[in-house]
């Protein structure tokens, strides 16, 4: 009576939270990435999830980025509080965790994924 039923700790229940919330932000089109939860982390209310993004299709390697969200359970489901660290999924020159960088240094990016960097964040937040 006014309890709201736990959500379900299993993969399927964090990527489908995750995808919802990225469908919801602006420049992001979950349509052309596919997004692969890998692992989840269970902790009370809490959950932290890494994520795999690639083009949609593809099957190249070297064109994928890899970071962590952190969830929490809010009313039975899971909701993404945000993302873990910028260093956890390489910042400028580095590459996604067990990934060589292309050319250039910086980690490819699937089509459709916002800024990664605080700059590039503000610039792009600068166009209306």
């Amino acid at each position: 009576m006014g309890c709201s039923k736990p959500p379900a700790q299993d993969k399927t229940s964090v990527q489908k939270a995750l995808v919802d919330y990225l469908a919801g932000r602006s420049g992001i089109s979950v349509d052309s990435m596919d997004i692969e939860v890998t692992s989840v982390t269970f902790r009370g209310n809490e959950a932290d999830a890494q994520v795999t993004f690639k083009a949609k299709g593809s099957t190249d390697a070297s064109n994928l980025m890899q970071m962590k969200y952190v969830l929490e359970q809010k009313d039975g489901k899971w909701t993404v509080k945000g993302r873990s660290g910028m260093s956890d999924h390489g910042g400028p020159g580095q590459a996604a965790p067990g990934q060589a960088a292309p050319q250039g240094g910086m980690p490819a990016m699937p089509p459709g994924h916002p800024p990664t960097t605080p700059d590039s964040a503000e610039k792009a937040g600068e166009k209306k």
